[in-house]
């Protein structure tokens, strides 16, 4: 995507992306198929009297990191047969993210998201972290990925990304303890705020 694409429509690729979207049947089956929770990411520096000039390249990097996430923290097959992360609504008017996503790596996400951490730095106090995790959350809990997380190495490329994301200001993610079952509000209900979590530590 060039500059002019991006800021004015110019040169828009038409044909691919309404070819890519048509063909697109495999992902919404899948999607139906996975069980998924909602997360929401708040940011802080969102303007009711503009229009939202950064929704491209933080829609295209809040996807993109969470596959890659998972690209460097999972085994091939797990990789293979894990989901992406669909995106559901923004709120113009608060600056929140709906997103829906399977949950053990939306909890990996979510923390690393709060904690400003990139793929292959230390999350702080893990231990005191997952513990709390689990008692909201269970089995969904998985330490290892967490320590994949850790391990694996950040190409620079998502490192930039990631720094410009965070000069955003993320405010909160909160993640739903429930499933999705169609009904955003009552996802809303059963959400659990990962700020509030860490604060508490």
């Amino acid at each position: 995507m060039d500059t002019y694409e991006y800021w004015i429509g110019r040169n828009v690729r038409y044909t691919e992306y309404w070819n890519s979207y048509l063909s697109g049947g495999g992902y919404q089956t899948k999607f139906r198929s996975m069980e998924t929770h909602a997360i929401e990411i708040q940011f802080e520096n969102y303007s009711n009297d503009n229009p939202l000039f950064n929704f491209e390249v933080v829609y295209k990097t809040l996807k993109g990191y969470f596959h890659d996430l998972k690209r460097f923290c999972l085994s091939p097959e797990e990789y293979n047969h894990a989901g992406p992360l669909f995106i559901y609504e923004v709120n113009r008017g608060s600056g929140v993210w709906t997103l829906l996503g399977q949950l053990p790596y939306l909890l990996v996400y979510g923390t690393s998201l709060v904690n400003e951490k990139v793929i292959g730095q230390r999350l702080d106090n893990l231990h005191k972290k997952l513990e709390v995790l689990e008692k909201h959350f269970g089995d969904e809990v998985r330490p290892e990925l967490y320590q994949s997380f850790m391990s694996a190495k950040t190409p620079s490329e998502i490192e930039f990304a990631l720094s410009r994301l965070f000069d955003e200001k993320i405010k909160d993610v909160r993640i739903s303890k429930k499933p999705f079952k169609g009904d955003i509000k009552e996802s809303r209900n059963n959400m659990i705020s990962l700020i509030e979590m860490i604060d508490k530590m």
